[in-house]
This record gives structure tokens, C-alpha cells and sequence, in this order.
């Protein structure tokens, strides 16, 4: 006699085979970035003023010099030269809450992300829009807020699995800002989510615009920390801690569309700024670790990679 059969039990059982299938099958589709033969090393030309010791975001202005900020504490936006020397230093009548970036749009503006959220916890999620701090005469500035939630976060914290509302980068193109997340998902999912805001003072739900998978980790070293727009728009460049990402031909700031691409640095530290200074040029900062480390101002050459991606 033929034993009993569980129809529950076997469908159940055939339902779970076919979305393990399934999932299975959308994890092989996505396509991994496309890895540089090698390394593009750094130059590290500076260290940072001493009042920056947390340096997180970093952005050019008209002049050759770079401004910077501290990721916590102090509300101040720094001014320096490629030798390190500070030269100015603005005072905005905002209290730095987890400032992560800077960005510039056409016109000069400049934003500051005030989105961390090491626990994926924060309810009140800004970015302060202030005119180009180079044209201020004095030390202290009134911005403009732009303050913003998540369209699908529901909960504070979501569960590990969920913990993708932690954000280190900005850029500015067109008329909107998008926001790079910085994954914290256990197990880790590797994708950073973008978000898109407009440039205009106000309170806004920031709805899902696109979602790119930069690799299956180690979870630190798939961290996005900053991000910036190559002067001919042609270009986005994702800092993490050892490696910029570098993605072209995206249509419709669609960003998962393009091609893209990794760049090892062949240096790992708590990397936590970029900016294209021209064309080929990126400079990039990272955070002072106990008194020693780090806490410098680098140079990055491009042209091999370019060389290399035509």
C-alpha cells in the first residue's frame, strides 16, 4: 500500500522550492560591477585643518579652495587651500545632527546633508540650502530647510533586514538632489538606494527613485560615503572606504541603467569625501582615527581609468 499523502504539507513544501527558485533566479540577474584591472593609487597632498577632525562631504566652490564640514557638534562649513591651510570659516544657525555631504548645484548653492542615521532611527531628516559660502561677508548664515522623511520607512528602527535609511551622499543635478543610502541590512541585500528631492525649500516625502547593487559585500567595504557629478555630467562617482565606483550612460538619472564600474584604491580608511575637481581629477578626505590616522586631503588621477572604460 502506497503511504499517505499530505497534499498540504507537499504543496507548501513545492511553494517554498519555487520561491527559493525565484529569488534565486533575481539574485543572478544582477550584475555585479564591472572590476579595474589593478589599482588607481592615492595621493595624499594635505593633512586637514586641526578643527577638522571629523571631515565628512567635501565640494569645490569658484575658487581653488575646498570646503568640509564635521560630521557632528560643531554647525561650521571650512574653507581650505590644497596645503591644508583653513581660510575661512561659515557658521550656520543649524545644529550639525549627522552632516554626511555637500553638494553644489548650477547656480552656486550649496547643500548640506544632514540625513545620518547610524540606527535607522531619525524622524527629522534635513538638508539646509545656503548660498555659495564664498560670496558670505560675514561668519554667519541663515539657510533654508529642506526636511524630508522616507515614503517606505514605517518603522524607527525597521527590522535588520530593512536598515537601509542611513545616507552619507548627495549630488546635485538639474532641479532635484538625490540621496545614496548607506546599506546596514543583515544579511547584507548591497544595494543603495537613491532617493529624489527637489532643490526648494520645503517638507517632503522622499518617494524610492532607484536602487543600485554595488556588490554582495563585506557590508563596510559596499558602504556608499559620499558622492559627485563629473563637470560634464557624464559621469556619477560613489566614494566607499577602499574603492569609488564610477557609473556612465545611465538614462533618465536612472543610475542602475548605466554601466558600472570599480575602482580599487588600494587603501582602506574612513573615507568620507569626494568632489571632481576637473575632469580627470578627484580629490578625496577621510576621517582623523585615534589622533593618527588618516585626517588627509588626496588626489586621484582618472585618466587610466578613462583610458581603460572607452
Amino acid at each position: 500500500m502506497l503511504p499517505a499523502i499530505n497534499v498540504k504539507r507537499t504543496v507548501h513544501i513545492l511553494l517554498l522550492a519555487l520561491v527559493t527558485v525565484t529569488a534565486s533566479l533575481a539574485q543572478d540577474t544582477r550584475q555585479s560591477p564591472e572590476v579595474y584591472p589593478g589599482t588607481i593609487g592615492l595621493t595624499a597632498i594635505a593633512s586637514l585643518p586641526k578643527s577638522v577632525k571629523e571631515a565628512s562631504g567635501l565640494e569645490v566652490s569658484g575658487s581653488p579652495y575646498l570646503w568640509t564640514h564635521n560630521d557632528d557638534r560643531f554647525a561650521v562649513l571650512y574653507a581650505f587651500d590644497t596645503l591644508g591651510n583653513l581660510v575661512k570659516a561659515i557658521h550656520l544657525d543649524y545644529p550639525n545632527h549627522g552632516w554626511e555631504d555637500l553638494t553644489r548645484d548650477q547656480q552656486g548653492n550649496f547643500y548640506v546633508g544632514s540625513f545620518g542615521n547610524n540606527q535607522n532611527d531619525r524622524r527629522n531628516l534635513a538638508i539646509y540650502k545656503i548660498p555659495d559660502p564664498e560670496s558670505v561677508k560675514g561668519h554667519v548664515i541663515n539657510g533654508e530647510i529642506i526636511s524630508f522623511n522616507y515614503a517606505d520607512q514605517h518603522e524607527f528602527p525597521p527590522p535588520e533586514s530593512q536598515r537601509n535609511f542611513d545616507a552619507d551622499a548627495l549630488v546635485s543635478i538639474g532641479d532635484s538632489l538625490y540621496i545614496f543610502t548607506k546599506n546596514r541590512t543583515v544579511p547584507f541585500t548591497g544595494y543603495s538606494k537613491v532617493y529624489r528631492l527637489p532643490q526648494e525649500p520645503g517638507k517632503y516625502t522622499a518617494v524610492l527613485h532607484d536602487s543600485i547593487f554595488l556588490g554582495s559585500g563585506p557590508m563596510m567595504q559596499h558602504w556608499v560615503t559620499s558622492a559627485d557629478v563629473s563637470p560634464d555630467g557624464q559621469w556619477l562617482a560613489l566614494l566607499s572606504h577602499d574603492c569609488i565606483w564610477m557609473i556612465k550612460d545611465f538614462q533618465g538619472h536612472k543610475f542602475s541603467s548605466g554601466k558600472i564600474f570599480k575602482i580599487p584604491l588600494g587603501d582602506f580608511s574612513h573615507k568620507t569625501g569626494l568632489c571632481f575637481s576637473s575632469p580627470n581629477k578627484v580629490f578625496v578626505v577621510d576621517e582623523l582615527e585615534f589622533g593618527i590616522l588618516g585626517g588627509k586631503l588626496y588626489a586621484i588621477d582618472l585618466s587610466p581609468f578613462f583610458r581603460f572604460s572607452r
